[in-house]
């Protein structure tokens, strides 16, 4: 019948409402069958309907959409679309193929075998987009009718619109589960990177959780090395590797991996050994032929390559587009938490050497750990006096000097602020727990780019933890202070005790020689005949009462001091004149007239000035020059006593302040002298440390509290 006939239209029309008279919500899978169930019903004749649906994604056809109406114990059986098959064709061209009239395509062994002799398939299409396919099946040799061929093509037509909704309606549904189900592995993701702080449980935790979310054997996460440009093997699971390979990549292209750490780009390959790949591909692990292999690259701060993640499978497409995505989104979640975890042991590490480490040392730690996690050439720290504009304290390249517009913006501030000059800089407040900017944070790049907020958080972080130890540090040292104190406190309250009871001693033995000498005297009065012998006995005399008056005279500097006004030139003419200076050797004295009072007691102050001098002079022997410089501190005085002499070396530097300690000992010296020096010094509240170098002299710097102004109380 044609298709113009009223039997033909009316069947169309009927199918059509019948289509149309569907639910909106029907699934996907029903609109198939009854499409196949109108499409016999159409032509009413004995056979077959298979239909597939299309999926977009993938670009072809997807086997778990099948739905078989008609003869279907007769013609059922593994039935899926071959590459080259009928559909194929059908949906490439756009029309409709018949296997009487395509020798070259034979119908399906399985239909075949199951009794088909005759097959027609006709592509879904609605606006030139696939939706799927239909197959009709005949048992019967007799070819497709040209009335019957005109009515299918009128109705593929109306079905492909009726099934357009609903396809659009279970693609929604099926992003949706997919949305949910990539939100709750990425939640589930977060937790279990959150509960890991070992650097190689995060490793495999990651890579565990990419294989897990695209059903993949074997995976490998590799790290960037950029000093070594070498690709460092962080963690494996599925399968050994190869006894005669070692663990890691060349940071190339000549390697599937490398390629994708160099270009900062994914990586998919559904037939690696049919791919233009297959030349890039060894087989780095042992196991059975890898057909399927998806690379996605570890993107942090600054677009810079962190590791690649790697998935490989022995099944031909194995990986879909959802799972190309799922992994990005997965290496993205990867990063922050690497990221993360080198802060935290950074952090811990910097905390860590406060007792060990110098000022310098934590800064260069920290600046050091901002470069790595930001990827940024070169750092720099300056620190905030109490009064005036930071100052460059630690910088990886002196050209970090060129900051200060940015850290002087920064300190008023109070927020993060980001100048692009020759690159790029970021720059953050260093703030401590009560919220005091101690100073000013700044990373920079060589090359133009955008900080991001995370950038901006991480820095932060950073900076403020490098101010809290910072305060940290100044806590320690008041503390060991306090106890060097408390120490100097002790040792002066036993060495006074010793004293006063050495003294006792002295005083009752001495005081017997004057007494027994008078008593001499009267009794043997011939004895001052003798000249010689009246002068000896005056002599013992004399000299036992100046050994009382000396142990006198020492006992005031174990007396109790109160720190009062002390002028500091006055205190050093007196030591130069109790010190014996050889002629050769030229004393300099510049700045201290003009100096103000520090707080001090005068014979203590005196006995320092000796005992720098006197090793001065010990150094130089009989030729040199020492130098005695001041200068006043906003809140103290600073004292340099420098000569020209050897030097100390090194090694004995920290220790010259040791009690009993002496480069040059005298069986006539107890080894007092610098560690009376360092004690005096505490007590008035000052501070006392040595420069030299062998070769080059050496230079004791004193830094004394100020005396209060007049009629001020003064400090406890």
């Amino acid at each position: 019948m044609a298709l113009a006939g009223p039997e033909a239209l009316r069947r169309l029309q009927e199918a059509g409402k019948r289509l149309a008279g569907l639910p909106p919500d029907t699934p996907m899978a029903d609109c198939l069958r009854r499409i196949g169930e109108e499409a016999l019903r159409l032509i009413d004749a004995p056979g077959a309907a298979v239909l597939f649906g299309y999926d977009p994604e993938r670009a072809a056809l997807d086997p778990a959409t099948r739905v078989a109406v008609g003869e279907t114990d007769a013609l059922s059986g593994p039935d899926w679309p071959r590459p080259d098959g009928m559909a194929a064709r059908a949906l490439a061209r756009r029309r409709r193929v018949l296997s009487y009239e395509e020798p070259d395509a034979p119908i399906h062994p399985a239909k075949q075998a199951a009794g088909a002799r005759v097959v027609g398939c006709w592509p879904l299409l609605a606006a030139d987009e696939p939706l799927g396919v239909l197959y009709l099946y005949r048992r019967e040799d007799r070819p497709f009718s040209e009335p019957e061929l005109a009515l299918l093509e009128a109705f593929t037509g109306i079905a492909a619109a009726f099934l357009r909704p609903a396809r659009a309606a279970q693609s929604l549904q099926i992003a949706l589960q997919r949305v949910t189900r990539e939100l709750e592995e990425l939640r589930r993701m977060d937790l279990l990177l959150g509960a890991r702080a070992d650097p190689q449980e995060v490793l495999e935790a990651i890579l565990r959780i990419a294989l897990e979310l695209t059903g993949a054997r074997f995976g490998t996460l590799r790290l960037v090395d950029r000093q070594r440009r070498r690709l460092v093997l962080g963690a494996l699971i599925g399968r050994p590797l190869l006894p005669t390979v070692a663990p890691e990549l060349d940071l190339d292209e000549t390697s599937i991996v490398g390629w994708v750490a160099v270009h900062g780009r994914s990586l998919r390959i559904d037939d690696l050994p049919h791919s233009p790949w297959a030349s890039r591909y060894r087989p780095w692990l042992a196991g059975p032929e890898i057909r399927a292999e998806l690379a996605v690259p570890l993107i942090g701060a600054g677009d810079e390559v962190e590791g690649v993640l790697n998935l490989e499978s022995p099944t031909p497409g194995a990986f879909s587009e959802a799972d190309q995505r799922l992994l990005e989104m997965l290496a993205a979640r990867a990063v922050i938490a690497l990221q993360e975890m080198r802060l935290l042991r950074g952090m811990q590490e910097l905390t860590g050497s406060l007792l060990h480490a110098g000022q310098e040392t934590l800064f260069a730690r920290a600046v050091a750990l901002a470069c790595d996690l930001l990827q940024v050439a070169d750092g720099a720290i300056w620190l905030t006096p109490p009064t005036g504009s930071p100052a460059l304290t630690f910088a990886t390249h002196p050209a970090m000097a060129g900051t200060a517009g940015l850290a002087e913006a920064v300190r008023q501030a109070r927020q993060p602020l980001t100048l692009e000059a020759g690159g790029c800089a970021l720059a953050v407040p260093m703030l401590d727990p009560e919220g005091a900017v101690r100073g000013v944070f700044v990373v920079h790049a060589h090359r133009p780019r955008t900080f991001t907020e995370r950038d901006q958080r991480l820095l932060t972080i950073l900076a403020n933890q490098t101010a809290l130890a910072l305060q940290l540090a100044e806590h320690v040292r008041a503390l060991q202070a306090a106890r060097e104190r408390q120490a100097l406190t002790e040792a002066f309250a036993a060495v006074g005790d010793i004293a006063a009871n050495l003294l006792h001693r002295l005083n009752n033995h001495l005081g017997l020689i004057p007494v027994r000498l008078e008593g001499l005297m009267e009794k043997r009065p011939a004895l001052l005949q003798d000249p010689y012998l009246a002068a000896a006995l005056q002599e013992i005399e004399a000299r036992a009462r100046a050994a009382l008056d000396a142990v006198r005279e020492a006992m005031v500097y174990l007396r109790p001091m109160r720190p009062r006004p002390t002028a500091v030139l006055p205190c050093l003419e007196r030591a130069l004149q109790d010190l014996q200076i050889p002629p050769g050797i030229r004393v300099e004295i510049s700045g201290l007239e003009a100096l103000p009072p520090v707080m001090a007691g005068e014979p203590q102050l005196t006995l320092v000035f000796f005992n720098l001098l006197e090793n001065a002079v010990e150094a130089l022997g009989e030729q040199g020059w020492i130098a005695v410089q001041g200068a006043a501190a906003p809140d103290a005085v600073v004292l340099t006593v420098r000569d020209n002499g050897p030097g100390i070396p090194p090694e004995l530097q920290e220790r010259i302040f040791e009690l009993d300690f002496s480069t040059k000992r005298s069986p006539k010296k107890l080894g007092f002298g610098l560690w009376w020096v360092k004690m005096l010094v505490q007590r008035f509240g000052g501070e006392i440390h040595v420069e030299s170098a062998p070769g080059q002299g050496t230079a004791f710097y004193l830094r004394l509290p100020l005396a209060p102004p007049a009629g001020a109380p003064a400090a406890p």
